[in-house]
């Protein structure tokens, strides 16, 4: 397989020397043409300068007595043969002195240029070259004439523009051959680092990142390929924390479950509600984690089945915040609910909402400090804010606990995401709560997005349509 240098490299030499090639043809072919062209008018002014001249000789002899010495005096060129011919076409002056007395006609003579006197016409005059054909094949001026043969000089001239076109052709291309190359090489050298990076990629080093500041659309596909970089390293990271979090999570629960069944089965521990309890309990915890990685990979592979159903939000919102305040009390956390009359009726699936409310109270619960609030509102959109329009309901859940640094906003709904990496999982969770709130929002095609400042809590803001339509 041919690489991109050579196809780039071997394209371009091409275009070279086919358009400095077909460029010097033409050109010399035209100047060729314009020189001929030339020469033809310089011929006929010249035939015209000494047909006017010998018109001006009749016009004051009014005859051709003398013409044969004025052709002597004549402007003509060395080695140029002169024949005038009289009204009734003889031959009055020759200066070859061969053709005097005889007759055009018999001398195969036409097409001359003619000689006006005193407006009208009162002879014809040929001239021969000596480096054309006689009898009229090498005539200067009249309507006959041929083009004119070049002699030495011109010929040298030619031949010496057609030298300097195609000197200046190989210049040109030489010049543009190795601006292409220079050129090949910046688009090649990008490129080579983007094959370098991507095979770093592909044995595992995310952390590798490509280095072109180039501004062009190559520059542009270095950032994305840096930007897909960043979120493939972010990906393996969770992938990474995901395997500790599982597998912490169902170790703790193993762990409890395979000690108290040890004991009960041993005789160290009785089989007591207690005991049973604590088996129950962790079992509990297994399912939920279980069914929180089940809904998540429904979520987002779009297969989650919602049950729609016109839903009084307000009525729903209430109950689930009454259901955490005992939880709240016992933290000695307050809650604050503000929800307005007349709430318009909202198509969802309440279970799922109730999930989405859940979460969201439970990391609030979990971040807030003892003494602290959580406040959870609920209201029509006002105007559209965060890309949500104003047909919509908005539910706000801020708390008083130590807030998120601005680094980690972006990636708090990701998957496995922790704030705090090192923080104990009892406090943690797992890291699925707020991504399976944001595919389950996005499943109601609403929006969930988040603000908060370090030191001062989070409030996090649940947007969902009026009407699916």
């Amino acid at each position: 397989m041919r690489s991109l240098t050579y196809k780039l490299g071997v394209t371009l030499l091409l275009i070279v020397v086919l358009s400095v090639g077909l460029t010097v043809v033409l050109v010399n072919i035209n100047t060729a043409r314009e020189f001929q062209q030339f020469l033809v008018g310089g011929n006929m002014m010249y035939t015209g300068s000494v047909a006017t001249s010998l018109g001006q000789f009749y016009a004051q002899k009014q005859n051709w007595t003398g013409v044969q010495d004025y052709l002597s005096q004549l402007p003509v060129l060395d080695g140029d043969r002169v024949v005038v011919t009289n009204a009734s076409g003889t031959v009055v002056g020759d200066s070859a002195r061969e053709w005097v007395g005889r007759s055009a006609r018999q001398l195969g003579l036409s097409g001359g240029s003619s000689i006006v006197a005193s407006g009208k016409q009162v002879g014809e005059l040929y001239i021969f070259s000596s480096m054309m054909g006689m009898m009229g094949r090498g005539m200067m001026g009249g309507s006959g004439m041929l083009a004119p043969a070049l002699d030495t000089a011109s010929r040298n001239f030619l031949d010496d523009v057609n030298r300097s076109l195609w000197i200046t052709g190989i210049i040109a291309a030489a010049v543009a051959l190795v601006a292409g190359f220079l050129l090949t090489r910046q688009i090649i050298h990008p490129v080579r680092a983007l094959i370098d990076g991507a095979v770093q990629i592909a044995r595992g080093n995310l952390g590798y990142r490509v280095k072109i500041k180039a501004r062009d659309e190559i520059g542009e596909l270095a950032q994305s390929f840096n930007a897909m970089a960043d979120s493939l390293d972010r990906s393996e990271q969770a992938r990474r924390r995901l395997i500790a979090d599982v597998a912490h999570e169902l170790r703790t629960p193993l762990t409890i479950i395979e000690g108290t069944v040890d004991g009960i089965i041993d005789g160290v521990f009785k089989p007591e509600p207690e005991r049973l309890g604590t088996i129950k309990e962790q079992t509990a915890h297994l399912t939920r984690l279980v069914s929180d990685l089940r809904d998540l990979s429904l979520a987002e592979s779009g297969q989650l089945k919602l049950e729609l159903t016109s839903t009084d939000l307000a009525d729903l919102v209430r109950r689930k915040v009454t259901q955490f305040e005992v939880k709240a009390r016992e933290k000695d956390i307050s809650m604050r609910l503000d929800t307005p009359a007349d709430i318009p009726r909202v198509t969802i699936d309440p279970t799922r909402i109730e999930q989405v409310l859940a979460n969201l109270l439970t990391n609030a619960l979990r971040h807030t400090p003892a003494g602290g609030s959580i406040s959870t509102a609920l209201r029509p959109a006002t105007v559209p804010e965060r890309g949500v329009s104003k047909a919509s309901l908005v539910i706000s859940i801020a708390d008083t606990g130590e807030g998120i640094a601005p680094e980690n906003l972006a990636y708090i709904f990701e998957r496995f995401y922790r704030v705090e990496s090192s923080r104990a999982r009892s406090e943690g969770g797992a890291g699925l709560g707020l991504a399976i709130v944001k595919q389950m929002v996005e499943a109601h095609h609403g929006k969930v997005w988040v603000e908060s400042e370090p030191g001062k809590g989070a409030t996090f803001y649940v947007a969902l349509p009026l009407s699916r339509d």
